[in-house]
């Protein structure tokens, strides 16, 4: 791998992680298993190891996952809550104990060993033996205050019985138990709303509700394990921590044990996967802790994990049956996937009877056909996956699945022309079959479902079944249509059939008037993403709502054909160079015209970099440029612009001219005293600038308020700028 294809592999992997972090920390709707997410993350830090020039301080493997979302009081940890480093085997997880054996000089360490929780860190200050406050894990440093939502779970004593600490932070996880999963989903069910994909998922977003009544409707559960900062210390050890959780009557684990050796901590864990699924809360792995805090503190920590403890991931669980078809979705993007039709078999406390085949790529690799014997997994609680079949047990006759095929050569759906396109998978670049209709009905009703949801424009009470429903009666062609949707027809919209009505609601319907007149004044980056552009993600986005004023700006925008044009410079300089490999100079007459137009090319580049193209981050690169200016210029982007025109909705972005802070790069570290976070923010992107979560040396600003944390210090260390929030507005101020 050449130096450049190393900066664009973590380029891309970085901007993978960073989107699914926003998916599964902030959002709790993650489209990817934990394996999948771990591989991903580990090769990062494989090329980061290899290429340490390319390591960025704010880089997903230097930092812990950011659950922190708007509307809740941020709130610093008096001691810092890390995330824990994962293994999926037995060799990592003895290299663990080597590492540690080598740290302590003694082979003979004594751990504990206790479940691993599939729910969401929190942590719980008691002062004086009284709860006072509850923050979520956050950025490891400071998280999000959400009290009011913790008083609201029942199991959790308000007062410590007995002598207690004078302050003590009590480490845990709040989830949802399977029955009050299948509760709320059933009630979805009969709203027609979208239905939850796992209980993590539910615990994680009713934690963040700004409604406590309706987080107590919701019945969430909690389990402590752990502690953070404690005054007097009146714990040494793991084992004597969960003797006094115990003796304090709080909520704990069902099962730990304390074992001298790594051959038995293997065994307790071996242990532990026969006895999970019993627990009222969901499990994926166990954690293995060194047992004493002397050892602990002398292992120390890393930037984002404690050294003294490690979590071993189980095998997702898998079962066998058999493939009774295959037949075919088609999603808003308009790919074809396949799925597999099951004869029903339980797996992971569920009936399952449709898994993923990913694409016809895979069926072939996998060597699956339609009739097999095949195996299948639930892992991290997503969607199902066929894993594999057994042509030992294959009918006869069984043939290879052919996608085209199976489909006429059309869209199912529309019956549109299909093609063969690129795509990405986890293991690189693949190809899949796409329906070139754009205005599909499946396609139509992808749209919609995706410009309301949460990440979007956050339409709620508009998931699958109603944006199908809504597309179905010609109601939405294009997502604004839904605008035009009166709230009497929304009321009435029967999400059942004819004979087994069920009707959205005058509730329902009234949730969704009001939160698509709310989306109005959504800014630019939120409305870029919801149009569902290809090629423009959340980061995208942002950067482009940065630059542009307005969505006309952004169509014919001159930043991205700036973008193009200093692509096809590269491009030509790189055929024109004497040296080049594809196009080699044939005498020193050519070699010398060719130097003069690398000149050129050079002095037109740096141009271009000097000017509209100055401070463009890697986000917005040409395959972005050219899809956002083709889609706005076709006849459905333009159709989406008129539609918005006529409805008044002209959503601005944060650019400003000359903006004070254009180039500057702000860390926001403590609580200020009148601004929120997110008007902070809002202030610095406004002013051009731009919002980091991590100290560097390049770092222009740190602005910190009351209860400031590691990142002061760390900007003390540097000798980075420090700014209060007097003088952040006299910055803003031009001064």
């Amino acid at each position: 791998m050449s130096p450049d294809e190393a900066r664009k592999r973590i380029a891309d992997l970085r901007a993978q992680i960073e989107y699914h972090d926003e998916l599964y920390y902030r959002q709790a709707k993650p489209e990817i298993t934990d394996f999948d997410y771990d591989f991903r993350k580990q090769e990062l830090a494989d090329l980061e190891a290899t290429w340490p020039k390319f390591v960025a301080a704010d880089s997903p493997t230097q930092r812990v996952g950011d659950d922190r979302a708007p509307g809740f009081r941020e709130v610093a940890h008096r001691q810092k809550m890390l995330s824990l480093d994962n293994t999926y085997n037995e060799t990592e997880l003895r290299a663990f104990h080597t590492r540690l054996a080598k740290i302590l000089e003694t082979d003979d360490l004594r751990y504990t060993v206790e479940p691993k929780i599939d729910g969401l860190a929190v942590s719980l200050t008691y002062e004086g033996g009284n709860l006072v406050r509850a923050v979520t894990r956050g950025q490891g440093d400071r998280g999000d205050d959400i009290t009011a939502n913790v008083l609201t779970i029942h199991s959790l004593p308000r007062t410590l019985p007995g002598a207690a600490p004078s302050l003590v932070e009590i480490r845990g996880e709040i989830y949802l138990t399977a029955a009050q999963f299948e509760r709320i989903n059933a009630e979805r069910a009969a709203a027609g709303e979208e239905l939850y994909a796992n209980p993590r998922n539910v615990a994680a977003g009713t934690i963040k509700l700004l409604d406590a009544a309706e987080v107590a409707r919701r019945k969430l559960d909690i389990v402590l394990y752990g502690f953070g900062f404690c005054a007097p210390e009146v714990v040494q050890s793991q084992t004597e921590l969960q003797q006094q959780l115990r003796a304090w009557g709080l909520p704990v684990v069902e099962k730990y044990w304390t074992v001298r050796g790594l051959d038995a901590a293997w065994s307790a864990i071996g242990e532990l996967d026969r006895l999970r699924r019993a627990f009222a809360y969901g499990t994926d792995g166990a954690v293995v802790k060194l047992d004493a805090f002397a050892e602990q503190r002398q292992a120390g920590e890393t930037a984002k994990s404690p050294r003294w403890a490690i979590a071993y991931k189980y095998k997702p669980d898998t079962a066998r049956t058999r493939l009774k078809s295959i037949t075919i979705q088609v999603g808003k993007t308009g790919i074809l996937s396949p799925v597999a039709e099951l004869e029903p078999v339980f797996l992971s406390l569920s009936t399952i009877s449709r898994a993923t085949l990913h694409n016809e790529d895979e069926i072939r690799r996998k060597d699956i056909r339609v009739g097999d014997l095949v195996e299948i997994e639930r892992a991290g609680e997503v969607i199902p996956a066929v894993l594999r079949s057994f042509p030992a047990e294959r009918l006869a006759g069984a043939k290879e699945f052919d996608l085209f095929a199976a489909v006429g050569g059309q869209c199912p759906v529309c019956g549109g022309k299909i093609a063969r396109v690129e795509v990405d998978t986890i293991s690189g670049v693949g190809a899949a079959w796409k329906c070139q209709n754009y205005d599909c009905r499946a396609q139509r009703a992808g749209r919609l479902g995706f410009f309301c949801s949460r990440r979007a424009l956050a339409i709620d009470g508009v998931g699958d079944i109603v944006a199908a429903r809504l597309v179905e009666l010609d109601l939405v062609r294009d997502p604004p249509d839904l605008y035009d949707v009166p709230l009497a027809t929304l009321a009435t919209l029967n999400l059942g059939t004819e004979t087994e009505p069920r009707v959205f609601g005058e509730k329902n319907a009234t949730k969704i008037v009001a939160a698509r007149a709310a989306a109005r004044a959504l800014p630019l980056e939120k409305w870029l993403y919801a149009l569902s552009i290809p090629e423009v993600g959340e980061s995208t986005a942002r950067e482009l709502g940065r630059r542009h004023r307005n969505l006309a700006e952004v169509a014919d925008a001159k930043l991205l054909r700036a973008v193009l044009r200093k692509a096809a410079l590269l491009e030509e300089r790189e055929l024109a160079a004497p040296a080049s490999r594809k196009n080699p100079a044939k005498s020193d007459e050519e070699k010398a015209r060719r130097k003069e137009l690398c000149a050129r090319l050079d002095a037109e580049i740096a141009g271009l970099e000097a000017g509209d193209l100055a401070g463009v981050p890697s986000e917005i690169g040409p395959a972005v440029a050219a899809s956002t200016l083709e889609f706005f210029a076709s006849t459905p982007g333009q159709r989406l612009l008129a539609k918005l025109r006529a409805l008044g909705i002209d959503p601005q972005g944060t650019v400003q001219i000359a903006g004070v802070l254009t180039g500057k790069t702000l860390v926001l570290t403590g609580t200020l005293p009148t601004l929120k976070r997110e008007e902070a923010e809002q202030q610095i992107l406004a002013a051009g600038g731009k919002v980091i979560g991590s100290v560097s040396k390049k770092t222009s600003y740190v602005l910190a308020g009351a209860d400031a944390g590691s990142k002061l210090e760390k900007a003390q260390a540097l000798g980075v700028a420090i700014i209060d929030e007097a003088k952040f507005l006299q910055l803003l101020q031009g001064n």
